[in-house]
This record gives structure tokens, sequence and C-alpha cells, in this order.
């Protein structure tokens, strides 16, 4: 999954989700609350298995504490006929999710994004750190 989309939240939580990462998402697939930053985040049913058997089994306080935040907050969704998706109120208010949101590409997986936050995410960002990220990772 890439690239980056703007839409539109309405009243009652829901948003087109973009029809080219529906494609990749499939006919169902699960969102929930992001443990770096303050968004969401759209797992593919197969990416949200190989994070569900990372972390099964794992009885560590860590572990947990992940698991909670992770599995507790998260919903599968399923796209309607016109392709939007329910995003459910807990997650909006985790968020911080009204109005214009940003949908970003993340290869296997993508985030949802209140659109003054990924603007001033994006404002911060210094790319001078991707040397260092590279060099890190390898990449």
């Amino acid at each position: 999954m890439y690239g980056q989309y703007e839409h539109t939240l309405d009243a009652k939580g829901r948003m087109n989700f973009p029809a080219k990462l529906l494609k990749e998402l499939g006919e169902h697939f699960y969102i929930s609350k992001s443990i770096n930053e303050k968004c969401l985040t759209v797992y593919t049913s197969e990416s949200w298995e190989t994070l569900r058997d990372k972390l099964k089994g794992n009885s560590s306080k860590n572990a947990l504490a992940v698991q909670r935040f992770i599995f507790g907050s998260a919903c599968e969704v399923e796209p309607d006929k016109q392709g939007r998706i329910a995003i459910p109120l807990a997650l909006r208010n985790y968020a911080e999710i009204t109005g214009e949101v940003v949908v970003v590409g993340m290869a296997d997986r993508a985030e949802i994004w209140q659109k003054a936050k990924w603007e001033a995410y994006m404002d911060e960002f210094d790319t001078a750190d991707l040397d260092k990220v590279q060099e890190l990772l390898g990449i």
C-alpha cells in the first residue's frame, strides 16, 4: 500500500476509503490505535494475523500491555457498497479524528490521521534524520 489520500469524515463517523487501498485490503480488515503516533493503523487480514501470532502466548508485562492497547481497541471493518467505512467513536476520539483525514499507505498496512496532525508531523519531519535511519536499517 502506497500513497497519501485526503478524505472527509461525515457526522456518522464514516469516510470514503481510498479505492486503490481497498483493493489491497480485501473484503474486510482491521483498525486499531497506533502505538507510536496519535493516529489509527489499518491492517490487512494477513498483517493482522501476523501481528496476533507474534504477540499470542506472550504473557510478559510488556506484551500484555501492547495486546491490551492494540487488540482492546481494534475493530473489524467491512466497507459498504460505496467504499465507506465506519470508524468507531473510541478510535476517532483516540486519534482526535474529525472532519478532514489523511490516509497514508505503509506497505503492508495504512494509517489514518487527522489532517492537521499529519501536516504538523510532516512540518516537523527532519529529512536529515533519514540518513541515520537508513544506515541503521541497512537500506
